[in-house]
């Protein structure tokens, strides 16, 4: 669930309406609308839950280390986010109500965030807002902070300076950055149709970028970047048809006939234009493990800062799950699991 927790300012409270039910509310208020400038956004993120009862149990029991806002409780109010918009559902004495709700009255409860990629031992890497001082991301991963910069993208990995000597489990390890080799459309084709004529079952992907004036509208790189197998007629010897099925990277625009819409295919000369092509290989090596709590970020001089969506998918993806870091001397093996599954894969 994608959700938003609302909470009254103290300060700003002056009948002191926080903790109370909604009937007892409207009645102070006189009105029978929540007063929306009462109140503070505290959370903003993706959470591992299905319904506002495990929303509750979560931001009462077991809270997550970005949340820097008060158990929840009556009077709090919750956003819940999905493609067709936004519903607000009042915390009342007893379960949920919704009600009408006006988040630009609202203020933060910092008064600055950050983009990030947060990743917990044991957990999914998700992408998250939180505050940008010190002590509270200090308290996110439970102590001073360290950095480190293995990427040479403006990003930056931020984690616990006394993670090892705190005795806090191996968390991810950070492999070398992948290669990623670029190429034009004809060399990008007559690498696919080599490979599916001597692939014994192996396929390749590539990578096709569209320039942005291709389009009316205005799109991010990855809405114009498609994925696209070599496993495919076009590409495929002695086929009966030519087609080219791929989808856009970040699951905007899935299973495309793409060869409709090229230029460079079937679109003609109004079709999308191509900017680029390119194949990219994982990096393979291990060159650090990181302990404990971490989160990946931007950096601006000695600043950290947000990360771009491009860049948020791109390291959730690279750290999506957990993984189990077993050594033998000097050898390093880090197996990912998905935390739901007992069994563990390569």
């Amino acid at each position: 669930m994608n959700i938003t927790i609302y909470q009254i300012n103290m300060d700003r409270d002056t009948n002191r309406l926080a903790f109370e039910n909604l009937e007892t509310l409207k009645r102070l208020q006189g009105v029978e609308e929540v007063d929306s400038s009462l109140y503070d956004c505290v959370y903003s993120a993706e959470v591992d839950c299905s319904d506002l009862e495990d929303v509750y149990q979560m931001f009462n029991l077991n809270h997550p280390k970005d949340y820097m806002g008060r158990s929840l409780s009556v009077s709090d109010v919750v956003e819940v986010k999905d493609e067709k918009g936004s519903l607000f559902f009042f915390c009342d004495s007893i379960g949920f109500e919704q009600i009408s709700f006006n988040p630009e009255l609202t203020s933060q409860l910092q008064r600055e965030h950050i983009h990030v990629v947060l990743c917990e031992p044991g957990k999914v890497a998700r992408i998250t807002d939180i505050p940008a001082t010190f002590k509270a991301q200090q308290r996110i991963v439970g102590g001073g902070l360290h950095t480190y910069e293995p990427y040479r993208d403006g990003t930056v990995i931020v984690y616990n300076e006394n993670a090892r000597l705190d005795g806090l489990p191996e968390n991810r390890a950070v492999r070398e950055p992948e290669i990623v080799t670029e190429m034009n459309y004809r060399e990008l084709k007559e690498l696919f149709r080599a490979v599916e004529r001597n692939s014994e079952g192996k396929h390749l992907t590539g990578y096709i970028v569209f320039s942005q004036e291709s389009f009316e509208k205005e799109y991010p790189e990855a809405s114009r970047t498609y994925a696209v197998s070599s496993d495919n007629k076009a590409f495929r010897p002695n086929m009966g048809g030519y087609s080219i099925y791929a989808s856009a990277i970040d699951g905007s625009d899935p299973m495309v006939r793409l060869e409709n819409y090229m230029a460079d295919e079937r679109g003609g000369a109004d079709g999308w234009k191509i900017e680029r092509c390119y194949m990219k290989e994982p990096g393979k090596e291990i060159m650090e493990v990181i302990p404990g709590t971490f989160f990946i970020c931007a950096i601006d001089g000695d600043q950290f800062a947000s990360l771009d969506d491009d860049l948020a998918r791109k390291y959730q993806e690279l750290f999506k799950n957990p993984e189990q870091i077993f050594r033998d001397g000097d050898n390093i093996e880090a197996i990912t699991y998905k935390p739901s599954e007992k069994s563990k894969e390569r």
